[in-house]
């Protein structure tokens, strides 16, 4: 499974951690003074949180790929493709939870690999 964010191509192990935690209905209810309860909801089309890791374990990134990302993450107010699989999706970096990307050197964190690899996290909202 291919994963593409702004033309690079990132490692097709990271995990994306909040796939299935997210309420794609807005629902607010009401109590009038008749006792009764009025319902209203609406179906949400954006504003889906993507957030895509790269763990000690798997999905690792190049040095290349990490400044990559880091550039845009930049870049104020910039939208991205996005590709998980046959999944597309157009992005921005989620600065209002941040930080939007972060990453680490695995020889930093004390974990077994090869040098000039780097665990992640890369924070998107869906647009």
């Amino acid at each position: 499974m291919a994963i593409v964010l702004g033309g690079v191509t990132l490692s097709d192990h990271m995990v994306w951690e909040d796939e299935f935690i997210y309420a794609s209905v807005a629902q607010s209810a009401l109590r009038t003074l008749g006792g009764n309860i009025k319902i209203y909801s609406q179906q949400l089309n954006k504003g889906l949180p993507i957030t895509l890791v790269a763990a000690t374990d798997q999905g690792w990134l190049t040095k290349a790929q990490v400044q990559s990302i880091q550039a845009l993450a930049n870049a104020a107010g910039a939208t991205y493709g996005l590709t998980i699989g046959s999944d597309s999706f157009s992005v921005v970096f989620r600065h209002s939870d941040p930080p939007a990307f972060e990453a680490s050197a695995l020889d930093q964190i004390g974990a077994q690999a090869p040098a000039g690899y780097y665990t992640a996290t890369i924070k998107l909202l869906t647009v």
